[in-house]
């Protein structure tokens, strides 16, 4: 799980600075997307991650 939520954040925050350079952005908000894109990435993780092992799902009959 260590491992997922590393490559998400990564994978967040680069997805979130080619957006950005590509909606042609200045470098302020470039710089601000990275972290708020891995931050985005990994609670998304979490949540798909928790609810996928029964913790917050509905019980199954």
């Amino acid at each position: 799980m260590v491992v997922g939520v590393l490559v998400s954040a990564i994978a967040g925050g680069v997805t979130a600075v080619a957006v950005s350079v590509g909606a042609d952005h200045d470098l302020a908000q470039v710089i601000a997307s990275y972290p708020l894109g891995g931050l985005l990435a990994v609670m998304s993780f979490l949540a798909m991650s928790l609810t996928r092992q029964g913790l917050g799902a509905a019980p199954r009959r």
